[in-house]
C-alpha cells in the first residue's frame, strides 16, 4: 500500500454520505409509526411463539447461526407486555445481523478488529421500529466479516448452516439472518445488502429476500460497507411476509397487478449453469401461463457492473477502514484485507470513471423498466457451492454476477425460491417501486407455489 492516501479516497474518508462510526446516533433516523395488525394477537399467543421459535435456536458453537441470544432482555419483555400494546408483528421474532448496534452491546461485525469495541450507547434505529411494530429481537446472527463477502464463510466469528443444503455454503454477507429465517429460529431477519448480500443467501436457503430502494430502511447504526451501496433489508420465508413487515413499518404496498409485463435479462439467464437456467426458464413459462406478458430485455453488461460496482465498494470501503487496517492488518482475514488494499490502491481517476459508469448504468436500466414492471433473472448463476470449495476465489465473481446491478442502480430487487428438486434456485426480480416490486413478487409466489 502506498504511504501517500489517494486524495478522493480521503475524501471520501472525511464525509459524503457517513459520519464516522463513533457519532452515527447523532443523525439517528426517527422511529416510523407502525402499520395496523393483520387480525387479534393475545399475550399468551405470543408467549408461546417466541419460545417456539427459542426452542430451535442454536449458538454457532452448536452448529446454529447465532452469536447471541437475548434470553433476559427477551424475559422481561414478554413479562411486561399487556394484550393492548401488541403491535402488527406481535407474533413476529426476528434475527439481528452482528453488523449492527444494541445499546449496552458490542459490534463485532464478525470480525477480531472489532473484539475489544466499545459497548454501544444507542440502538440502530431499524431495531427500535421493528420492536415498536411488536416484534421480538431473538439475537445476533453470525455474517461474513465486515459484511465483505458472498460466501458467508468465516473462521472467527463461525459459519452459519446452510439448512437447505447442510453440504454448501449458506451465501454471504448476511448469512447468519437467511440461515436463522430458514431453519426456523427467527421468522424474519435483518439483513444487508451492498452488492447481493441479503439476496445471495436468501437464495442458496430456499427463502425470499428483499433490498429494498436505497435508503428506505435507515442505515443509521448499521456499521457501513460502501454508503453509495448499502441497503438494509430482510429475509423471510416468503414474499408475501416481507411484504407484510414493509407495511407495519409504515410503508405503502399494492395489490397483486393485473396486466403485468415481466422484462426477462435474457443475457443473464443463457450465462448461468444449465440446472439454474432450466429452473429459471421453468419458472417464467409458468408465469406466463398464469397471465403474465414476458419479454425479452437489453440489460447493461455484466462486466461493467462488476467493475463499476467493485471500484465504488472497495474504495469506499478502504476509506471507511483505513486506520483500523494500519493499526490491525494482522486481525483482518486475508480475504477482507486483500480487498481493503486493493481498494487503497485505486486512483482517484478510476473511481471517478466508476461513478459515470453508475450514471450510465442507472440510465440504462430506468429506460429498459418504462416497458415492463419488473426484470427477472436467476438471482445468482449457480448452485450454492460446497464448503469445501469455499475458497476458491473464482466464485466470488459468479457468485454477485446478477446481484450488483440493484446496488448500482439504487432500485428494490427480491428473490423468491423457483421450483426445483435440487439445491434452492433464486428468481430476482428487480422493479421501480417498492410497493410494486414486492406485489409482483407476492403474485409471483402464488403462481409457482400452485
Amino acid at each position: 500500500m502506498s504511504s501517500h492516501p489517494d486524495p478522493l479516497l480521503a475524501r471520501v474518508s472525511a464525509g459524503l454520505d457517513w459520519p464516522a462510526w463513533e457519532s452515527w446516533a447523532e443523525r439517528a433516523a426517527p422511529i416510523a409509526a407502525p402499520g395496523e395488525a393483520a387480525g387479534p394477537v393475545n399475550s399468551a399467543d405470543r408467549t408461546a411463539e417466541v419460545q417456539r421459535r427459542r426452542a430451535l435456536a442454536r449458538t454457532v458453537d452448536r452448529g446454529g447461526p447465532w452469536l447471541e441470544l437475548f434470553d433476559e432482555d427477551v424475559a422481561a419483555r414478554l413479562a411486561a407486555q399487556s394484550d393492548a400494546d401488541l403491535g402488527p408483528l406481535a407474533m413476529d421474532t426476528f434475527a439481528v445481523k452482528g453488523l449492527l448496534a444494541l445499546e449496552g452491546r458490542r459490534t463485532t461485525a464478525g470480525s477480531p478488529v472489532r473484539v475489544d469495541a466499545p459497548l454501544e450507547t444507542a440502538t440502530a434505529p431499524i431495531v427500535e421500529m421493528l420492536r415498536n411494530a411488536g416484534a421480538t429481537a431473538l439475537g445476533t446472527v453470525t455474517l461474513h466479516e465486515f459484511a465483505f463477502g458472498v460466501t458467508g464463510v468465516n473462521e472467527h466469528a463461525g459459519t452459519a448452516p446452510n439448512p437447505a443444503a447442510p453440504d454448501r455454503v449458506p451465501g454471504g454477507s448476511s448469512s447468519g439472518s437467511a440461515s436463522a429465517v430458514a431453519g426456523g429460529s427467527a421468522s424474519f431477519a435483518i439483513g444487508t445488502d451492498t452488492g447481493g448480500s441479503v439476496r445471495i443467501p436468501s437464495a442458496f436457503c430456499g427463502i425470499a429476500g428483499f433490498k429494498p430502494a436505497h435508503g428506505t430502511y435507515p442505515a443509521d447504526g448499521v456499521f457501513p460497507l460502501s454508503t453509495t451501496l448499502d441497503h438494509v433489508g430482510f429475509h423471510a420465508p416468503l414474499v408475501s411476509d416481507l411484504a407484510r413487515i414493509h407495511s407495519a413499518l409504515g410503508h405503502a404496498t399494492l395489490p397483486a397487478p393485473s396486466g403485468l409485463r415481466i422484462g426477462v435479462a435474457r443475457s443473464d439467464v443463457e450465462a448461468a449453469d444449465d440446472e439454474v437456467r432450466q429452473a429459471i426458464e421453468a419458472a417464467i413459462d409458468r408465469l406466463a401461463a398464469a397471465g403474465a406478458t414476458v419479454v425479452d430485455v437489453g440489460w447493461p453488461d455484466a462486466e461493467q457492473t462488476f467493475v463499476a460496482s467493485t471500484v465504488i465498494m472497495f474504495s469506499e470501503a478502504s476509506a471507511i477502514h483505513a486506520s483500523q487496517l494500519a493499526e490491525h492488518a494482522d486481525r483482518y482475514g486475508a480475504d477482507i484485507r486483500a480487498r481493503l488494499e486493493m481498494g487503497a490502491a485505486l486512483t482517484g481517476p478510476q473511481v471517478a470513471a466508476a461513478h459515470r459508469l453508475r450514471s450510465q448504468l442507472i440510465g440504462e436500466v430506468q429506460a429498459t423498466l418504462a416497458g415492463v414492471d419488473v426484470i427477472a433473472s436467476p438471482t445468482v448463476p449457480i448452485v450454492a457451492p460446497l464448503l469445501v470449495d469455499a475458497g476458491d476465489p473464482a466464485l466470488a465473481p459468479r457468485i454477485v454476477a446478477n446481484t450488483r446491478l440493484g446496488n448500482v442502480v439504487g432500485l428494490p430487487a427480491l428473490t423468491l425460491p423457483a421450483p426445483t428438486d435440487g439445491p434452492p434456485i433464486g428468481l430476482q426480480l428487480l422493479g421501480v417501486s417498492n410497493a410494486e416490486t414486492l406485489a409482483c413478487g407476492v403474485w409471483a409466489e402464488d403462481v409457482l407455489a400452485g
